[in-house]
C-alpha cells in the first residue's frame, strides 16, 4: 500500500500558485461565527466563568446556528475527552468505547454523517475496515483545545459533508497571547476496573518574535493508559424448529422448551468479553504564523496523534449452535424467552465451549496540516491554503483460541436482575486445558489509509459605502480523497477430535495428540487476575468470574506444534484460494475527486425594519467523480474461484444552497434566527467499494456501488435566544431535517460479461426521514447572591426530538422501528462555584433509549437502554501559578445494556470509573 498519496493534479497546484502568489494564506480555521463579522480580538480565557462568557459571546455574534466550548485556561479544558465534552452541547449525543467518547451524532445524524475539522482541515476516519467516516474523538487530547464550536446550520462557504452538522477543533495558536506562555501538566489516572494508576503528561508553550511579526507555538502530551470494559453478552436470541420435536425425547434442539407448542426464544452465542488495552498516546501540535504588517498573515500548522494500543481481551463464549436441550431442566420466563437453558453434549451437537484471547496491537495514527494564509487589499480579503489529512490504522490482530467439544453439560441462567447470562459446566474445570481438543492461532493484519490533499481559494468584497450589503464572498476549492484496504488471513488449526475439521479458505488443519492440546494450554495460559465484572451490577453473585487466559506463549506454542511457521505471504494450499492468504475482496481502493465553487451574499437592513436584520445567503456547487478499484470474486462453472482485478468509476453533482438570518430584535438582548440549507454526507468508503462476488451456478452476487449518491438533507432552524448580562442567556431552538438517500441493500438482474446475475448491492432509497425537534438551554450566573455564593452558576440543556418516516421494521412485531442513534430526550445539567482560589463542577448527562441496528444478529433490531453518567472535577490553586486538580469520570459505575426486546438482554457493559489527579503549572 501507499502511506501517502501525493497526487499532482494541475488544479490542486492552480490554487497552491495563486495563494503564493497573492502571499495569502487562510486563517487557522475557517469563519466560524458569521460570514460576514471581523475577526475577533483573541482574549486569553481563564476559570469557568470566562470559558462560559466566550462560548455565549461565539453563539450571539454567530450568524448561524452555532454552539461553543471554550477553554478554561491554557491546557484546561472542561472534559477529559473531546467527545465527553461535547457531550454537553444541546442536541449532541456520543458513543462510547471502554468508555471513553468516541463518536458524536448532532440532532439525530448518524456519527458517520457529521464532519469534523481541525483547524479548518478534514479530520480522518479512523474506522477498522472503512465502515463509516465517523471521526474517532478519543486519541486528540484535549489540552491542545482553544475551543470546540458545533455548527448546526451551513452557509456556502463551509465544506459539505456534514448532514448532522460540523464540528470544528480550534487549537491555539501563537497570537493568542502577545506576551509568552508556557503551560504544563501532570496527572495520574486511576481506573477503578483495571485496578491501575496511568500517568498523562502534556506541555504548551508560545513565543513571539522578530518584533512580535512571527509566532511559534509548540504542545506535545503523552499518556499510557489501562483500558478496560466487561460485557455479559448474549450476542443473540433465536427460535429454532427441528424435525424431532420436544415429545420425542428428553432432549432435542427444538426450541419449544416447555411444551406449549410455542417456539420460545433461545441464546444463540451466550459469551463473557473482557476488553482490555494497554493504549500509549502521544501527539504533537505546532504552529508557525508571520504576520509581517497588518495586512498578511501566513502560517503552517500540524496536529499530529498516535494511539498505539496493545490488546489482550479474553472471550468465553458457547457455539450458536452448540449441543442439546435438557428439556426437563430449562425454564421459560417472560415473553417465551428462556430463562434457565441446560445442554448436554450428544454425538451429533457436542456442545463446544471456546477460551478466545484477541491479542495483537492496534495502532492509530492521525494528523493535519496546513499552509496558508489571507492578504487583505483595500475593501478586498484574500484567502487561501492547501492542506494535507491522514488517517492510518494497522490493526496487527492476533488471536489464540481453544476449543472443548463436547463439554458434558452447560448451564446458562437468565433469572439474575439484570437479564445477563450466568454460566456453569458441571465436571469441567474453565480454569485448566481439560478438555481441550483444538486450538487455533489466527493472523489477520489489516491496514486502512484514508487520506484528504484539498486546496482552497476565497475571496471577499466588504463595501465601504453600500446600503445592506455587507459582503460578497466567493471561493472555489478541490479535494482528492482516497481510502484504502488491505487484509490478510491466516489460521493455524491444531485438532484431535471426532470428526476432524477439514482445512478451507484461511485455515490448515494439523492433527496433533489431545494431550498435546492440553499441554500447551496448561504450560502457556494462565487465569486472569482481575475476575470479570468486578464493577458495575451484573445482576448475580457466583458464576464463571476467570477462566482461561490464553497469552503469546499460548499462541507460538501452537504455531510450533504445527511444524510450520506464521507467514502470511507464503502459499496457501487450499482451494478456491488462488494460493494465498490475502483476502481479495477487503483489498480495494477508493477515490473521490471533487470540484467545488461557491458564493456568498451578506447582507444587513439596519433601518428596514423594526429591528437590525443581517444574515447570509448563497449556494455551493460541487462535483465529484468516484473510482473504485479492487478484485471481483468469479465461480466458474466446475466451481473454481479465481480473483479478477477490476475497476469502476461513477460520480454525482449537488447544489447546496443555503439561507441563514439572524434578528436583533433588542441588540446585544433579544436575538431571533431563521436559517434554511441543503446539506449532504457521502456514503462509507466499503460501501463504493468493488468487492464483486459472482456465482456461476446459482447465477447470484454481490458488489459494492460506486453510484451510490451521498445522503441528502434539507433542514431549517427557527429560534430565539434572551442575553440576560455578561454572563447568563437562555436559548430555545426548533429544528428539522429532511433526510433523503439512505442506503439499503437490494437485489436485481445485471448482465456480467454476457450473463444475467442477480446482483445484491447498496442503492439510494428516496423515501425521506423527517427528524423534528426543539432544543432548549439555560446558563445562568448567581452573581448577584452575596459572597460566597455569588459563585455559583448552572447550566441546563434539553433535547426532545421525533422522527417520522424511517423504513426499517421490527422483524419480531412488525412496528415501525425509530431512526438509528435518535434518542427521543436528552438533557444535561452542571452545577458550578468558582472563586479567585477554587473552582469546582457537577455534571449529569443522561439519553433516552436508541437504535443501535434495525437487524443486528437474526435480523433483529438492536437497542440501547437509556444511560446518564455523573461527572464531577474540583480545581484549587495553590498559586497564581500553580492548580491541583481532582477529577472524576462515571462516579456511579454506570453499566450500558443492549436489548432487542425488554426480556431479552443481548448485553451488560461496564467499564467502570476514571479519577484524574495531578497539577498544572502556568506562567
Amino acid at each position: 500500500m501507499k502511506n501517502v498519496r501525493w497526487r499532482s493534479h494541475a488544479s490542486v497546484f492552480a490554487v497552491a500558485v495563486a495563494i503564493g502568489g497573492l502571499c495569502g494564506a487562510a486563517s487557522a480555521q475557517e469563519a466560524s461565527a458569521s460570514a460576514t463579522a471581523a475577526e475577533p480580538e483573541v482574549v486569553v480565557v481563564r476559570g469557568i466563568r470566562s470559558s462560559l462568557r466566550s462560548s455565549m459571546n461565539v453563539k450571539r455574534d454567530a450568524v448561524q446556528v452555532v454552539d461553543a466550548i471554550t477553554a478554561e485556561d491554557i491546557g484546561q479544558f472542561p472534559d477529559k475527552n473531546l467527545g465527553e465534552a461535547l457531550q454537553r452541547v444541546t442536541g449532541v449525543q456520543i458513543s462510547r468505547q471502554d468508555g471513553e467518547g468516541r463518536g458524536v451524532s448532532i440532532r439525530g445524524g448518524d456519527p458517520n454523517q457529521t464532519r469534523v475539522e481541525v483547524n479548518g482541515s478534514t479530520a480522518m476516519s479512523l474506522t477498522v475496515g472503512a465502515g463509516d467516516r465517523a471521526v474517532d474523538f478519543r486519541d486528540l487530547p484535549v489540552e491542545f483545545i482553544s475551543r470546540l464550536e458545533v455548527v448546526k446550520s451551513a452557509t456556502p462557504d463551509m465544506s459539505e459533508g456534514g448532514v448532522g452538522g460540523t464540528v470544528r477543533i480550534v487549537t491555539r495558536r501563537p497570537f493568542d497571547s502577545r506576551k509568552p506562555f508556557f503551560a504544563a501538566s501532570a496527572q495520574g489516572v486511576y481506573s477503578n476496573i483495571a485496578e491501575s494508576w496511568d500517568p498523562k503528561l502534556a506541555i504548551i508553550g508560545s513565543r513571539l518574535f522578530a518584533g512580535d511579526k512571527l509566532g511559534v507555538l509548540v504542545s506535545a502530551t503523552y499518556e499510557d493508559r489501562h483500558l478496560f470494559s466487561n460485557n455479559a453478552r448474549t450476542t443473540g436470541w433465536i427460535r429454532r424448529t427441528d424435525a424431532r420435536t420436544r415429545a420425542v425425547g428428553a432432549t432435542g434442539r427444538d426450541s419449544d422448551l416447555n411444551g406449549d407448542g410455542v417456539k420460545d426464544w433461545i441464546p444463540e452465542i451466550p459469551r463473557l468479553i473482557m476488553d482490555r488495552r494497554d493504549t500509549k498516546r502521544a501527539a504533537l501540535s505546532s504552529v508557525v504564523e508571520w504576520r509581517p504588517n497588518d495586512y498578511t498573515n501566513l502560517f503552517a500548522e500540524l496536529t499530529y496523534a498516535r494511539a498505539k494500543e496493545e490488546v489482550y481481551s479474553q472471550f468465553l463464549q458457547l457455539s450458536g449452535s452448540s449441543g442439546e436441550i435438557d428439556y426437563a431442566n430449562s425454564r421459560v420466563g417472560a415473553d417465551n424467552t428462556a430463562s434457565h437453558v441446560e445442554l448436554v453434549s450428544t454425538t451429533a451437537f457436542p456442545i463446544d465451549l471456546t477460551y478466545r484471547n484477541i491479542l495483537g496491537s492496534l495502532t492509530r495514527t492521525q494528523y493535519t496540516s496546513a499552509i496558508g494564509g489571507k492578504w487583505t487589499v483595500g475593501e478586498w480579503l484574500f484567502d487561501g491554503r492547501v492542506s494535507y489529512s491522514k488517517g492510518d490504522v494497522h490493526n496487527d490482530e492476533i488471536n489464540s483460541t481453544a476449543v472443548v467439544f463436547g463439554v458434558p453439560r452447560a448451564v446458562i441462567d437468565y433469572t439474575g436482575s439484570q437479564g445477563s447470562p450466568q454460566f456453569s459446566f458441571p465436571g469441567l474445570d474453565v480454569k485448566t486445558g481439560q478438555g481441550v481438543n483444538q486450538l487455533d492461532a489466527v493472523y489477520n493484519p489489516r491496514d486502512n489509509v484514508a487520506d484528504e490533499l484539498a486546496a482552497r481559494f476565497n475571496a471577499a468584497w466588504t463595501p465601504s459605502d453600500s446600503l445592506w450589503i455587507t459582503s460578497v464572498k466567493f471561493g472555489v476549492s478541490r479535494t482528492e480523497v482516497s481510502n484504502e484496504s488491505l487484509l490478510y488471513q491466516r489460521t493455524i488449526r491444531l485438532a484431535n477430535r471426532t470428526p476432524m475439521p477439514t482445512s478451507s479458505g484461511a485455515a490448515v488443519v494439523y492433527s496433533v495428540p489431545a494431550a498435546t492440546l492440553q499441554s500447551i494450554v496448561n504450560v502457556n495460559s494462565r487465569v486472569n487476575d482481575i475476575p470479570f465484572f468486578k464493577t458495575g451490577d451484573l445482576g448475580y453473585s457466583g458464576g464463571v468470574r476467570q477462566w482461561v487466559d490464553n497469552t503469546y506463549a499460548t499462541y507460538w506454542a501452537t504455531i510450533a506444534a504445527s511444524g510450520t511457521t506464521m507467514d502470511v505471504h507464503a502459499t496457501n494450499p487450499n482451494a478456491n484460494t488462488m494460493g494465498s492468504y490475502q483476502a481479495f475482496l477487503d483489498t480495494w481502493t477508493v477515490e473521490e475527486n471533487t470540484n467545488a465553487a461557491y458564493v456568498q451574499l451578506g447582507f444587513r437592513f439596519d433601518n428596514d425594519f423594526p429591528f437590525p436584520v443581517d444574515g447570509v445567503i448563497g449556494g455551493r456547487l460541487i462535483d465529484t467523480d468516484t473510482k473504485s478499484s479492487g478484485y471481483n470474486r468469479v465461480q466458474g462453472t466446475g466451481g473454481a474461484v479465481t480473483f479478477v482485478p477490476g475497476v469502476r468509476e461513477g460520480g454525482y453533482s449537488e447544489f447546496l444552497p443555503s439561507f441563514n438570518m439572524r434578528l436583533k430584535f433588542v441588540p446585544n438582548k433579544w436575538v431571533g434566527r431563521f436559517t434554511a440549507s441543503k446539506v449532504m454526507s457521502r456514503p462509507a468508503p466499503s460501501q463504493l467499494a468493488l468487492r464483486r462476488s459472482t456465482d456461476i451456478v446459482g447465477l447470484t452476487g454481490s458488489r459494492g456501488n460506486p453510484d451510490l449518491l451521498p445522503f441528502s438533507a434539507a433542514q431549517f432552524d427557527l429560534g430565539l435566544e434572551h442575553y440576560l448580562n455578561a454572563d447568563s442567556f437562555w436559548s430555545v431552538t426548533l429544528f428539522r431535517k429532511d433526510i433523503s438517500r439512505f442506503i439499503v441493500n437490494q437485489s436485481s438482474p445485471e448482465v456480467i460479461d454476457g450473463t444475467t446475475y442477480n446482483i445484491t448491492r447498496p442503492v439510494n432509497d428516496n423515501s425521506p426521514v423527517k427528524i423534528t425537534g426543539v432544543e432548549a438551554g439555560i446558563q445562568y450566573a448567581f452573581d448577584f447572591l452575596p459572597a460566597p455564593f455569588n459563585g455559583l452558576g448552572i447550566l441546563a440543556n434539553v433535547t426532545v426530538q421525533e422522527d417520522k418516516g424511517y423504513k426499517g421494521t421490527n422483524a419480531i412485531t412488525g412496528e415501525a422501528l425509530p431512526y438509528p442513534g435518535l434518542s427521543k430526550t436528552s438533557y444535561n445539567g452542571s452545577l458550578y462555584y468558582e472563586n479567585d482560589t477554587l473552582s469546582a463542577r457537577l455534571s449529569y448527562n443522561w439519553r433516552d433509549k436508541w437504535l443501535i441496528t434495525p437487524t443486528g444478529r437474526g435480523n433483529l433490531p438492536e437497542f440501547n437502554k437509556a444511560y446518564g453518567s455523573l461527572d464531577a472535577a474540583f480545581n484549587y490553586n495553590v498559586t497564581p501559578n500553580w492548580t491541583v486538580f481532582i477529577e472524576g469520570v462515571n462516579l456511579t459505575d454506570e453499566v450500558r445494556v443492549e436489548y432487542n426486546a425488554d426480556a431479552r438482554v443481548i448485553g451488560n457493559e461496564t467499564f467502570g470509573s476514571r479519577i484524574f489527579m495531578g497539577v498544572r503549572f502556568k506562567n
